[in-house]
């Protein structure tokens, strides 16, 4: 990783084609259009995706979610940590090579601006070692202009995850003067996503990424990963003894021109390998060349001799966990009342009025909102029994229409006889709160409070 001088050694891996790298590129190419396009997409009138964290409002898919839905997405959390366990002790440290952010926006966008402007691997080594001239500044300029330009792009997108497309829009039609948090965030971002992928690269994955640390942990003898058959290409050739029978390995080092991170494969597992494949396909070019058979360095066990076991406890036990966090998860959604109703009493005011007509009035507010795919029309209500005890209920108007995603705040005033209190002057009251298009109701529980009983 460092030179004799102590300075980063720049990696500049060969280009490979082959079976695995066309299938990398289709799944790069979607994982890239999904990460630039969920911002951007509407669902009944809400974004596709948004975490509005300051403001505690959240977005997915057509669905609401405010601050006390929170432990909804602990389940998103664990869901998604079991599904990388159960991968990793599967097929090793697949999520690096094929879906990785880190991985996806270098070898699919990135490097693809370099070997454009730059030319390919032979001609980038030769650039990276001649001294600056007239040339090679030209092309370090337009370079890093179009690194520049990709990465506000992709800081713009990430920004709208939080933001909010919409608002973002209308941020960036107008001065920065009137946005300065956002504009710095998003410079920042930018700034960051620059230094990364275009210079910081595989340091991140050597240096930082804690997974390739803990994914011996989740490994297992069965864990299938990209490996180097020992048994078939040693000794490799310049290593073979006087009469011992050569293997297929032919010492050509194109696993090691290809490797992103500049390991060589046939070292062994090491935590700085990504698993993407690359030195795959390299070999097998190389294999076909010299006539000899293809996956001398594949998917496999650590002994390719043996057979993977799909079904064995460390995977059941991840599977069941799956299930039951799955499970927790579609109960938790299902019981989820589609509309959010909280009633407060109202603040800086006096706790009751008497009015003309010797009844105690309390204001109270209510916050409601459509936290479902369709529109509303919600009708707060006391009960019966409280009607019959002469409890009056003022408010605006009878019906309150939401629309997807909205929420609206009403004045509520709740008169009664003072008989009504109890003897520590309050009166427990439960509102209900329904939704005439869905049928949905529940009830609100309120303090009614007055003066004390003489």
């Amino acid at each position: 990783m460092l030179d004799e001088r102590g300075g980063k050694k720049r990696i500049i891996p060969a280009e490979v084609v082959g079976h695995f790298r066309a299938w990398r590129t289709r799944v790069y190419f979607v994982l890239l259009v999904i990460f630039l396009a969920l911002p951007w997409i509407s669902i009944n009138g809400t974004q596709a995706v948004l975490f509005d964290i300051p403001n505690r409002h959240f977005e997915l898919f057509g669905l609401v979610f405010l601050s006390h839905d929170s432990p909804i997405f602990f389940f998103f959390v664990i869901l998604f940590a079991l599904g990388l366990f159960t991968a990793t002790a599967l097929w090793g440290r697949v999520w690096c090579g094929w879906a990785c952010p880190q991985t996806v926006f270098i070898d699919a966008v990135y490097r693809r601006i370099e070997i454009w402007i730059e030319g390919d691997y032979i001609q980038r080594r030769r650039l990276a070692e001649a001294p600056l001239n007239g040339a090679k500044f030209f092309k370090l300029l337009l370079k890093w202009s179009a690194y520049l330009v990709v990465s506000s792009l992709i800081a713009h997108s990430f920004i709208a995850y939080f933001a909010g497309s919409r608002k973002l829009v209308t941020m960036m039609q107008g001065s920065p003067q009137q946005n300065w948090e956002y504009f710095l965030i998003v410079s920042f971002v930018t700034g960051l996503l620059l230094f990364n992928f275009g210079w910081f690269r595989e340091q991140f994955c050597i240096i930082m990424c804690p997974y390739g640390r803990f994914q011996n942990i989740l490994m297992d003898q069965q864990s299938v990963s990209v490996v180097y058959d020992r048994d078939r290409g040693e000794p490799r050739k310049g290593l073979e003894a006087a009469g011992q029978l050569r293997g297929d390995c032919v010492s050509c080092n194109a696993c090691v021109q290809v490797c992103p991170t500049g390991i060589d494969i046939r070292d062994g597992l090491q935590i700085e390998c990504i698993a993407c494949t690359a030195c795959i396909d390299a070999c097998d070019e190389i294999m076909t060349k010299v006539k000899k058979p293809q996956r001398l360095i594949g998917y496999s066990l650590a002994n390719p001799k043996e057979r993977p076991k799909l079904f064995r406890p460390r995977v059941a036990a991840y599977l069941t966990l799956i299930v039951v966090v799955l499970s927790g998860l579609i109960y938790t959604l299902a019981v989820r009342l589609p509309f959010s109703s909280t009633i407060l009493r109202a603040a800086k005011e006096a706790p009751y009025t008497l009015t003309q007509d010797g009844l105690v009035m309390n204001h109270f507010k209510a916050h409601l909102f459509n936290q479902s795919r369709f529109k509303q029309n919600i009708v707060i209500a006391l009960p019966d029994e409280l009607a019959q005890k002469g409890v009056k209920l003022t408010q605006a108007i009878d019906q309150h229409e939401l629309k997807v995603g909205e929420s609206k705040q009403v004045h509520l005033f709740v008169s009664f006889p003072p008989d009504v209190l109890d003897g520590l002057g309050t009166a427990p009251m439960a509102l209900a709160v329904r939704d005439t298009v869905s049928g949905e109701s529940r009830s609100v529980d309120v303090k009614a409070i007055g003066p004390l009983p003489k």
